[in-house]
């Protein structure tokens, strides 16, 4: 067993940097993949449902593949820096294909699912590859504070990119794209691209090659899907998280959607995103403050209930006010909560790892934080299908800038009146579906996971102890 370096403010922070690259593609497409496909590509709202739907089954099956494969390739940089530098590289590429002006140029409706598609299954094959060994290094760190430390600043630097895309994309857009969304689009994807690539070279130039133990042999795909499956508390806080994240993506996917459909007035969107960002924001920023004072169960326990009180006041003021603008400072402390979320999250699939260790006898940190990509994804595309099905079924109507040729051909005016049906649907969606999602989430929480108090002090104290005597015995030579 090797002495692990300390971790140091230089390695921290090229880390956290990372999480700000990424976090530049992942809301990007996040936030207005599906309203680009929608009102810029003209594809219908129905097909991008199940299509996502679809891509995240593909995903059940190849992100563990992927984790199991960058767990077990090592190489003399270790089995995260490779892994960061290609997953950054072929993912830039394939976001910025996803909104290049040739897409848009494909006549043939048919076609253009098929592109969109293909495209979008490239980027979560080369957001996996980033994402896993990124996240999968905090597990990295056996000290609890600096676990902490590596889990906590990714995701709050992160968050300026959770901020900044929502808020400056459609301004972006607009500025840039001489009057064609399409172009503007294209050319804010190539920004955005441009920043991510280099902040992932400084992560993989800042972190150390870590290692806590090393098996003799490489996991096979079968011990890898044994690994996740025997981890009940893994699956059960797995669960958690996909509930939690469903509620705020669906929240992210819909507002733009909202603003534009039931208040006439798009231009709320980007100070909602920027008041949504900021409350996540002072939630990352205060965690540490908290952690000090309460347990992480209580910190986690209070980040489900604001967000429960939060929504259902946000939708009284909706009813009640005549602006929107004073349903902000709800939105404040509503998605405060899910900012809680996102690093107990990392911190929680830390602990996971460590009792697969004292459960099963080994770790496999890559294998289990390929969930982490895949929870991302799948509540991705449980909101899509959520918020596209609602859409459909209520009629919501797509239009495509510049129109399909078979459109223009036959004369056909893009509709912008949408009917009564949809505005309801986008009330539910916005105000409804994500509190009913986090009852879930709490009662599961509560009556499942158990990874807290005595019992995690327990098995960290074991792990130690094993270690130590692993350690005595390599000093001994036996």
């Amino acid at each position: 067993m090797q002495i692990q370096p300390k971790l140091t403010k230089r390695e921290t922070f090229g880390y956290s940097l990372g999480a700000l690259g990424t976090g530049l593609s992942f809301n990007l497409v996040t936030s207005f993949y599906m309203f680009y496909s929608t009102n810029v590509l003209g594809i219908s709202a129905g097909f991008i449902a199940w299509m996502l739907f679809a891509v995240r089954l593909w995903d059940a099956f190849s992100d563990p593949i992927i984790g199991t494969l960058t767990e077990n390739i090592q190489t003399k940089w270790g089995k995260h820096k490779p892994w960061i530098v290609l997953g950054s590289i072929t993912n830039a590429l394939v976001v910025a294909a996803m909104f290049s002006p040739w897409i848009s140029r494909i006549i043939s409706p048919m076609a253009l699912l098929v592109a969109v598609t293909a495209l979008y299954v490239m980027r979560d094959i080369t957001y996996t590859i980033i994402d896993v060994p990124y996240y999968a290094y905090a597990a990295s760190f056996t000290n609890l504070r600096e676990r902490d430390a590596i889990s906590m600043w990714p995701r709050l630097i992160g968050g300026i990119a959770m901020i900044g895309v929502p808020a400056l994309t459609r301004p972006m857009v607009d500025a840039m794209g001489g009057g064609s969304q399409v172009q503007g689009f294209f050319r804010w994807a190539l920004v955005l691209m441009a920043i991510y690539v280099p902040l992932s070279m400084v992560t993989a130039k800042s972190i150390k090659k870590r290692e806590i133990s090393r098996r003799e042999k490489p996991f096979t795909f079968r011990e890898a899907w044994q690994t996740i499956k025997n981890n009940d508390q893994l699956l059960v806080i797995e669960a958690v998280f996909i509930l939690g994240m469903t509620a705020i993506t669906i929240t992210q996917s819909i507002a733009l959607f909202y603003f534009i459909h039931v208040w006439s007035d798009n231009d709320v969107f980007e100070l909602f995103m920027l008041v949504a960002g900021a409350g996540m924001g002072i939630a990352l920023g205060s965690y540490h403050f908290l952690a000090q004072k309460i347990s992480r169960r209580s910190i986690f326990l209070i980040s489900l209930v604001m967000p429960l009180v939060g929504y259902p006041v946000m939708f009284a003021i909706s009813m009640l006010a005549s602006t929107p603008f004073w349903m902000l400072p709800v939105v404040l402390a509503t998605v405060g909560g899910f900012g809680f979320q996102g690093i107990i999250h990392s911190i929680f699939m830390v602990d996971t790892v460590a009792y697969g260790e004292w459960k099963l006898g080994h770790r496999g940190e890559n294998i289990i934080f390929s969930l982490l990509t895949l929870i991302g994804k799948f509540a991705h595309a449980i909101a899509a299908l959520i918020t596209m099905g609602a859409l459909h079924f209520a009629g919501y109507i797509s239009t495509r800038e510049g129109g399909f040729l078979s459109d223009l051909e036959a004369g056909v005016e893009q509709a912008v009146q949408q009917p009564e049906s949809v505005g309801l649907a986008l009330n539910l969606l916005m105000f409804a579906v994500p509190p009913f999602i986090l009852v879930m989430a709490l009662v599961l929480y509560l009556k499942k996971y158990k990874l807290h108090g005595n019992f995690l002090a327990k098995i960290t104290q074991e792990l130690e102890e094993k270690r130590e005597a692993a350690a005595a015995a390599d000093i001994l030579g036996l």
